[in-house]
């Protein structure tokens, strides 16, 4: 079966923007499609979803394509096909080394990457792009532990933070099909240097396929996410507001580190419940198939939540 795929457009223009600036000037991602419009595109006109279904913070297993309900633009869709813990994940880690992670931070951070790196299954791959006010991939899919473990031993907190530009360097990545893509951010969640703003982040985050798992290490949700503010709708968001805003967005969920709470839990956590989600098959009936199409997903299970992407963009 083919597996619907997102070429960014104007999220790739975004990238463009960002790698031209010295912010990025140590960043060497994969080069993004040369497409016009975001587009969702397949040989067999299938798009696919991610579904989180949780009851209790407890992940519902078991489920058929019959216990789902799909809805693109307001059309139910009868779901072809799911996919449980089958496809093999792509895990690019975005960690904040600005001047506000230090210390045990950091050593915690060493940890929680190391067991994440052992918990990945044999096909699964791991990606560690870390930003100041700079963006530098220190390991790309496929590279050996070692580098890794050189990698982590060279982390120095340092500079302000570009939140905003990291996200969308790794969002609008090029991904083979036939993997899932989850971007696990580690951050304050305060943005101090980016080009882009938090208006733009969201745009880019509705028009690509990744998951955004967010790990915050904040004193308070009610800081601005930006330092740069502006007179765009989400100029003035809070940390928590648009940490929120993005995995809602994605399809993923946010989760607070606590005083005293470890991180490997943390990292493991956001790993687990994303490889016991679902991958939702359909091919899109009654409807229009040009331009955005907002997307709905239940589960015909009383007292479950679902997390699923909000919409994509079809030309």
């Amino acid at each position: 079966m083919s597996r619907a795929r997102l070429f960014p457009g104007a999220a790739a223009a975004l990238l463009a923007m960002v790698l031209a600036s010295p912010l990025a000037a140590q960043t060497q991602p994969p080069a993004p499609p040369q497409e016009p419009p975001t587009v969702f595109r397949a040989g067999a006109d299938v798009v696919s979803i991610d579904a989180s279904v949780l009851r209790d913070k407890k992940s519902v297993v078991g489920l058929k394509p019959a216990d789902f309900e799909v809805l693109d633009n307001g059309v139910a869709q009868d779901v072809s096909d799911i996919a449980y813990e089958k496809l093999p994940i792509d895990v690019t880690v975005l960690l904040d080394i600005s001047a506000s992670v230090t210390g045990r931070v950091l050593d915690e951070l060493r940890r929680a990457l190391h067991q994440l790196r052992t918990d990945l299954g044999p096909n699964d791959r791991l990606r560690l792009i870390t930003f100041n006010m700079s963006i530098r991939r220190l390991v790309d899919f496929g590279q050996p532990t070692a580098n890794l473990d050189q990698a982590l031993a060279s982390l120095r907190g340092t500079g302000s933070s570009a939140i905003f530009d990291s996200v969308a360097v790794a969002l609008t990545a090029a991904a083979p099909t036939g993997r899932r893509q989850l971007v696990v951010l580690f951050s304050d969640g305060q943005d101090s240097s980016s080009i882009s703003d938090a208006d733009t982040l969201i745009d880019v985050a509705k028009r690509t396929t990744p998951t955004v798992g967010v790990i915050l290490s904040v004193p308070s949700l009610e800081r601005p996410a930006s330092l740069l503010r502006t007179a765009s709708p989400l100029g003035s968001a809070s940390v928590g507001t648009l940490s929120e805003r993005l995995a809602a967005e994605t399809g993923g969920f946010v989760t607070a580190v606590e005083q005293g709470e470890n991180l490997t839990t943390k990292f493991r956590r956001v790993l687990d419940q994303f490889r016991s989600s679902y991958v939702l098959y359909f091919t899109p009936r009654g409807v229009d198939r040009s331009g955005a199409h907002t997307l709905e997903v239940r589960v015909k299970r009383p007292g479950v939540d679902v997390r699923a992407r909000r919409g994509y963009v079809w030309r």
